[in-house]
């Protein structure tokens, strides 16, 4: 028999709150003091940067002739998208995986217990698949007990870091490669750039297309064809941008003329609305350089740096351009 049964928002209550501010601290600590990592590098681990979480803690059965080891609990993380905060959510299952069938699964094969779980009703499978891997962890004893709270909040977050740190070195000792997108198990790679984000919010099938094909490209270590597939969305992602102000009441449209190159671009670009300010402009250019600079005869990290760099531009260019040029509105009427 299945049950439906709700988890309980604990974000409010003190002892979890805190147990939440020192378990960040702790892991932002032993990712820079213990494992030197710092800038772009951060994107391997799920809660550094501004990232938030949902921290889950639920409660269940463990089956022990010892009353102190009869409680357990199965904690774990998912990426927060819709809060700039943390928050904290709580499930009591005792009652509910006192039974054999649960009882038997062993406190090691924790997924196999939240498979159980969302087989009963009990919790969403979509929630399993959100669950940030090197996350998931399972401790004896009763959590309410400040003292165990303590110290599976020290332990957790030590072996959330190192396993985080473990998977993605593998995969960046592995030259050049990369997990798919957007279906990767491996979280570090979409969270950073949150493309499936600003695709979503383009709703522009061409340019997702085009998109698309440039991660393809470097999926599998095309670093000419990416870099320079990924130069012409940089292009056609500023034409959205104009083409965006002109709805809103800009005539800059017909300033953009036929086969438009980086420099008409930038000519509209650095007018009203938009006033690109020198320093932006530098930056563009220097994206635009580095995509011509790449030949077929470039091979290894230079290249995908290079491609990396630009995503990092489209990402740049989407968040500080694009949302403006669709709040922008002007009383002259467009082309």
């Amino acid at each position: 028999m299945t049950r439906n049964k709700d988890f309980n928002n604990i974000t409010s209550l003190d002892r979890y709150n805190q147990c939440c501010i020192k378990m960040h601290q702790d892991y932002l600590n032993r990712i820079s003091a213990y494992y030197g990592i710092t800038g772009k590098d951060l994107s391997r681990f799920a809660w550094a940067e501004d990232r938030n979480v949902n921290l889950y803690f639920l409660e269940v059965f463990v089956d022990s002739i010892n009353d102190i080891t009869s409680k357990g609990c199965i904690v774990f993380a998912e990426i927060n998208r819709s809060s700039c905060c943390d928050k904290l959510f709580h499930m009591n299952l005792i009652e509910e995986t006192s039974n054999h069938n649960f009882g038997e699964i062993s406190p090691v094969k924790i997924n196999k217990k939240l498979a159980w779980l969302a087989q009963h009703g009990f919790i969403s499978r979509n929630l399993i698949n959100n669950i940030i891997t090197a996350s998931l962890y399972f401790t004896y004893g009763d959590i309410n007990r400040k003292y165990i709270l303590n110290e599976l909040r020290k332990e957790w977050v030590k072996k959330w870091v190192d396993k985080e740190y473990t998977v993605t070195q593998k995969i960046l000792q592995k030259k050049n490669i990369l997990e798919t997108f957007p279906t990767s198990s491996q979280k570090f790679f979409v969270d950073r750039y949150h493309f499936d984000e600003m695709l979503k919010t383009l709703d522009d099938n061409q340019f997702t297309d085009e998109f698309n094909q440039c991660l393809f490209a470097y999926e599998h270590e095309k670093w000419f064809l990416c870099a320079a597939g990924l130069g012409s969305c940089l292009e056609h992602l500023m034409e959205k941008v104009i083409i965006n102000y002109n709805k809103n009441g800009y005539p800059l449209l017909k300033r953009l003329g036929k086969d438009p190159t980086l420099r008409d671009y930038l000519n509209i670009f650095r007018k009203e609305p938009i006033n690109l300010e020198p320093r932006q402009e530098t930056y563009i250019k220097m994206l635009f350089m580095a995509r011509n600079s790449v030949d077929h005869h470039n091979t290894g990290y230079t290249s995908k740096n290079i491609c990396d760099s630009l995503l990092d531009g489209i990402r740049n260019i989407f968040n500080d351009y694009y949302s403006q040029s669709i709040l922008s509105k002007n009383n002259s009427k467009g082309d």
